[in-house]
């Protein structure tokens, strides 16, 4: 495979994704179909895979995705069932009596603290969130953004870990086989800056440098994002809570605001904020039935991973293995572990203690029938792409094995893997890579708007990079999960489901725009810690670290004097 042509028809379909997704503002689903179409063909065209192992390999990919795409289906179960019963209302309507008033506890409390619980658990605050920061004065820019943003500080550990899981996963697949625990710790040890970095970027595009400055401003999100940080550094390193690590970094950050509005003398509810609508909704059902569904859900979280046994037993012992034709290794569904069978038990559970009756079942079928098969669709397809990605070059011989091409044994040309072309092509950069690795996670969680779609996209390729340059694989693949967290509030998908929740279609230029600031700051400062970890400290490492981090500060000092967000003023006039 000549490698220039090679590395143009690689990057053809993450283009191709760009220009579907930002310029013909094609949804998230039909463009993951038509770039894995992209894909298979060039696979099977160019780079000479068997058309058996790339139909094979994709399929391997959906049933990957599971612990995200099926994820995805009961959240929308959940949320829709809730939301027809009343339960979802009434829920919103005390998260906007949070914050006694003060912008900054407001934007902390809720978009940052709860939003970190909230997507824990498997809520979704780009759904629930948006209404509630409207109702509190923000402007729809700031609404959209904030639980976009907001979608996780802790970048990994969302959706009850998610993305920690499928990393170690693939990590094994590809490298030296690791715990779940062991990848959490990895991650962990990133998060106190990127989580800190998170809130402060809530405040900024919230009301620019005056919020900052504001009293208390800067400092709650100094603490908010060192405790949620701290909280995912205890979760991982020094317990084997990975996947309860956002459940319990939102309940620590809304308890540390809780404290410190008591030592303030300051109420942390405000009801002044409530009008009649809002006031005979909370009559209408209590906050404690309206809860139950996550409650159950935190129950039974709880259960299964703080118990060993429990934990052995539906883990390890039930991991439900499924082998797919030839492909080499078997799939460890984990089904009754899972976290979309704990949020399909809980909603069921929560059926008797909420207003139920054949139409409320109705009305939640039908509108999970609308809303659930296309984010399901776009959070499986990018699975699919990368296992084809992954096993590009691929054959069968005569017996029917799978021969793979990188392996220099068996004569086949080591080039015709899209995943061995790229990690060779990149190699080159020697001690910089690593800074390319988050950057490319921020890329794929853009185009798929799933992090765990960026850790299934470039595990395998980073694998095989950072051994070529004598790198640490884990860092350096770890860091491009970070970036493809970051991304969230870069996400079309994401983005328009908050805009749409408040009928305003048509501003998710005007998010993109500041979460780009965001982004790519958080994903740069990432990029330093990695190649910090990636190789042993030297002289040149710090000196590349030293200058990143003067380029950081120069820009993030333009950007706090010179660019403010549109309503930062009327932000602020609001602040009690």
């Amino acid at each position: 495979m000549d490698a220039a042509l090679g590395f143009i028809l690689i990057i053809l379909p993450i283009i191709l994704a760009l220009v579907l997704l930002v310029f013909l503002k094609k949804a998230a689903d039909v463009t993951g179909v038509i770039v894995w179409v992209v894909t298979l063909i060039i696979a099977i065209v160019v780079f000479q895979t068997d058309i058996g192992i790339a139909l094979t390999a994709s399929l391997a990919g959906i049933v990957k995705s599971f612990p995200i795409s099926l994820m995805v289906a009961t959240s929308i179960l959940m949320m829709t069932y809730m939301q027809e019963t009343g339960a979802l209302q009434r829920l919103i309507v005390f998260f906007k009596t949070l914050g006694g008033g003060s912008r900054p506890m407001q934007i902390l409390m809720i978009s940052f603290g709860l939003g970190l619980f909230l997507v824990g658990i498997g809520a979704t605050p780009v759904s629930m969130l948006p209404p509630v920061m409207l109702a509190l004065g923000f402007s729809p820019m700031v609404a959209v953004a904030l639980p976009s943003i907001g979608y996780d500080p802790l970048t990994t550990f969302a959706l009850l870990g998610v993305p920690a899981v499928v990393f170690a996963g693939e990590y094994s697949a590809w490298a030296t086989e690791i715990t779940l625990q062991q990848a959490g710790a990895v991650f962990a040890w990133f998060m106190p800056l990127v989580s800190m970095g998170i809130a402060i970027s809530m405040l900024w595009i919230a009301g620019g440098r005056k919020l900052l400055l504001s009293r208390d401003g800067l400092v709650l999100a100094s603490i908010c994002g060192l405790t949620a940080g701290a909280i995912a550094i205890i979760c991982n390193v020094l317990l084997p809570l990975t996947t309860l690590t956002n459940v319990f970094a939102g309940a620590a950050v809304l308890l540390v605001l809780f404290i410190f509005n008591r030592i303030r003398g300051k109420p942390i509810l405000d009801r002044g904020t409530l009008d009649e609508k809002d006031i005979q909704v909370e009559e209408g059902m209590s906050i404690y039935r309206a809860s139950i569904p996550w409650v159950v859900l935190v129950i039974l979280s709880l259960v299964t991973n703080m118990i060993p046994q429990i934990f052995q037993l539906l883990f390890v012992d039930l991991a439900l293995p499924v082998q797919i034709g030839a492909y080499p290794g078997i799939i460890k569904t984990r089904f009754l572990w899972q976290a979309y069978t704990l949020m399909l038990i809980s909603t069921i559970l929560s059926i008797p203690f909420l207003k139920t009756d054949r139409d409320v079942l109705k009305r939640t079928i039908t509108s999970f029938k609308k809303r659930a098969p296309r984010p399901v669709l776009a959070a499986a397809i990018f699975f699919a792409m990368a296992e084809v990605m992954n096993f590009s070059g691929w054959v069968v011989d005569t017996g029917g094995i799978w021969l793979n091409p990188t392996n220099l044994t068996n004569g086949l040309d080591p080039t015709n893997n899209m995943i061995y072309l790229l990690a060779s092509l990149t190699a080159g950069l020697g001690l910089l890579y690593p800074l390319l690795a988050p950057f490319m996670g921020l890329l794929g969680g853009f185009i798929s708007g799933s992090e765990t779609s960026a850790i299934a996209m470039f595990t395998k390729y980073h694998v095989e990079t950072s051994n070529l340059i004598g790198a640490s694989s884990i860092h350096v693949a770890a860091s491009n999960g970070i970036g493809g967290g970051l991304a969230s509030v870069l996400s079309p998908a994401k983005i328009q489901n908050a805009a749409a929740v408040i009928d305003e279609i048509g501003i998710e230029g005007e998010v993109i725009r500041y979460g780009l600031v965001v982004a790519v700051l958080m994903t740069l400062v990432t990029a330093m810690m990695t190649l910090l970890w990636a190789f042993p400290l030297s002289l040149l490492t710090l000196s590349i670290v030293a200058g990143l981090a003067i380029v950081v500060i120069i820009i993030g000092g333009i950007i706090y004097w010179v660019k403010q967000p549109a309503d930062a003023d009327s932000t602020i006039s609001h602040q009690s």
